[in-house]
């Protein structure tokens, strides 16, 4: 029988769907995108067979946590389910939902104001996947 793992760990055939969908964010910058940690290169250099992720929006959050960003990609449930857990820098965010098979909703946790980090997604299946330098924390208290 799958379940919901929590809040950090997501199942797709357990939760997928029965989530509602977050309230638009108000800043829709893209990031730029390495699909992988160890060197930058463009979309087109990964097979459109392989995982992969490309970038994000918006590429600027809330410095107390709460924005939700749409992690953009390929190939997220084609191949059966998933687990998926990440990280904007050291701080682990949370897994919203899978939108499709080339988006993932997740929360930003907090961060320091003007900090921007590396966004990484670890897979399970699939391993690991960065975009490198791709989200800024901002205040953005009035």
């Amino acid at each position: 029988m799958s379940r919901c793992l929590g809040p950090l760990v997501f199942l797709v055939l357990a939760c997928g769907s029965s989530q509602p969908s977050p309230p638009p964010s108000n800043t829709t910058l893209a990031a730029g995108s390495s699909p992988s940690s160890s060197s930058p290169s463009s979309e087109s250099a990964a097979p459109s067979s392989q995982l992969a992720v490309t970038n994000l929006e918006p590429s600027k959050g809330d410095s107390q946590g709460g924005t939700y960003v749409v992690i953009k990609g390929r190939r997220f449930l084609a191949d059966g389910p998933r687990m998926v857990k990440i990280y904007f820098g050291s701080r682990q965010g949370s897994v919203v939902r899978f939108a499709s098979d080339s988006e993932l909703i997740v929360e930003a946790p907090g961060g320091k104001v003007g900090e921007t980090v590396d966004v990484r997604l670890v897979f399970e299946p699939g391993g690991q996947l960065e975009l490198e330098q791709a989200f800024t924390f901002v205040d953005v208290t009035p």
